[in-house]
Order: structure tokens, then sequence, then C-alpha cells
């Protein structure tokens, strides 16, 4: 009943079956974790930077993924390996990019994540770069608790009306996120298209997310290819469907290995980005490489 009042269109957002399943593990939440979650869930959003997750929401929405995906993943080997490195501080910082269909991606990546995460002894550490609108809704604003959010104001590229901002706050915006990266984060996902494909193919990683991804002397870039999203929560939709979901991991490669590649070139921060995006691609269906595809 606390939890609908929050989220006051909740019963529509997803079946009764899965309504039921909520129910009985909300049954079993103790009160203070609840309290916990209503204040991370009425300060999420309200400064740049760095938003702790909730244990809360953590569980519920897992509970919920669990039983709505169909969750096909293949190069399981990588991550495990990136975070043995990361583990064995061979690896500074590991930043995982992916394509981009929905809301829903960052959600589906943490849960299918999660059992990898905590076998390498990180559970909670991973952080999602979030833009302003994630928080003008409160069923995204909820969901963004799944994980340790990182918000940063939205490239004028991509920025929709009520998401754009003065240049100056942007960049005060950036400096935090940067600045929050290094002090607390060691695993995060970001989405370089900056925003939702609306097609299904893939568009060009921005250059300016490089600023978010070059934030050590070892750090390493994990691409992913994620499908389904789109299916379970549709772009102008807030109520979720069942879905298969497929999940590719590559190989990681060092970011300052890629730079070195690019350094005599005048454009290195935009080629470093198509490099970040082909590495995506490869591992991504053909007829969905978009720019990539080239």
């Amino acid at each position: 009943a606390k939890l609908k009042s929050m989220l006051p269109n909740w019963d529509h957002a997803i079946s009764p079956d899965m309504m039921r399943i909520l129910h009985n593990f909300l049954l079993g939440v103790n009160e203070s974790m609840f309290e916990d979650f209503k204040v991370r869930f009425k300060t999420a959003g309200s400064d740049w930077g760095f938003n702790r997750y909730s244990p809360l929401v953590k569980e519920m929405l897992n509970t919920l993924l669990e039983n709505i995906m169909q969750c096909d993943i293949s190069g399981t080997e990588n991550l495990v390996d990136a975070l043995n490195d990361l583990r064995e501080n061979r690896m500074e910082r590991l930043v995982i990019v992916s394509n981009h269909l929905s809301y829903g991606d960052a959600n589906i990546i943490a849960a299918a994540f999660d059992k990898y995460l905590k076998n390498a002894g990180m559970e909670g550490n991973l952080s999602v770069i979030a833009g302003p609108k994630v928080y003008t809704d409160p069923f995204r604003k909820f969901s963004s608790l799944h994980f340790n959010a990182l918000l940063i104001a939205q490239s004028l590229a991509v920025a929709t009306p009520e998401a754009i901002m003065p240049v100056r706050e942007i960049a005060r915006a950036t400096k935090k996120v940067v600045e929050d990266i290094k002090k607390y984060v060691k695993i995060f996902l970001v989405f370089p298209e900056g925003s939702r494909s609306r097609n299904g193919e893939m568009k060009f990683f921005l250059p300016g997310v490089l600023r978010l991804i070059d934030t050590g002397d070892n750090v390493g870039v994990l691409p992913v290819s994620t499908l389904g999203g789109n299916v379970m929560l549709p772009i102008g939709e807030s109520k979720l469907y069942p879905a298969d979901i497929k999940i590719t991991i590559g190989a990681v490669q060092k970011v300052e290995n890629v730079k070195r590649i690019y350094s005599g070139t005048n454009s290195s921060k935009q080629e470093i980005m198509n490099h970040f995006g082909r590495m995506v691609a490869q591992i991504h269906p053909e007829n969905m490489r978009g720019f990539y595809g080239k």
C-alpha cells in the first residue's frame, strides 16, 4: 500500500501474475529496508553525480525480471575475466559500453550480471550513467535505484526539449560525474549513443563520452550487445511485457591501448569512440549495426 501511494499507476505497469509475485516478495521486506528506499527515492536525481542504489529496489526488480525475461547470455567468460582483473587490481576500472534500445536496458544488464558480480565479491558495485529524463517519471526514477546512478546532463546533440540545459551547467554536471567516478566507482555502464535507437540500428558513439571512460591509467572497456529491451519496455510505454532477451559480451580492451592507435589523428576523440562502437557492432546482429555497419 505504501509503495502504491508513491507509484499510483503501479497496477498498470505489470501483469496480475507479476503483481502477485511482487506482493509475496514485499511481505518479507522489513520496515528498515523500506524506510531506506523512501529516503533514496526522495533524493534520487536531486544533484549531479553519484546516487546510491536501494537494496529493496535491487532485490525487487531482480525478482521481477527473473520472471518476465528469458535471457540468453553468451560471452560470460569475458565478463568473469574482466571482474577477476578488477578484483586482483590488474585493472583500475571497468566500463561497460552497450547499444541502447529501451529505458529497460540498464535494468536488464544489471539483473543479468548480478550473479557474476556476487561471485566476484562486487555485489552492489555497478553504476550506470543516467540522464535527467530518467528522473522526470516516477517509474523510471524507481528503476534507477536498481543500481548506483551517475546523473549527468545530456549533450545538446541528443537532449530532448525538457532535458536541454545551459552549456555551463552541462560542463558542471560532467565535471561532478567524472569526479564521482574517480572517487566512488569501479564498474559502470554507459550507452554512448546518448539516446535510444528508434529503428533498432546503432547510432554513432558520442565523442564527449570519452571523458567519462578515460578516467585512469588502467581502464578496461567491455563491449555488450543487448537485444529485446524494446520488446520488454517499448518506447512510449510504461508497461512491462514478457520478452526474450539476448546479451552478448565481447572481450575487454584497455583504453590506453586504443588511445595509442589514434593518437596521431585530428579527431582522435571520435575515432576512439568509433573504435568502441565497432567493438559492440562486431558482436551485434549484422542488420542492426547501423552507423557501424559500414
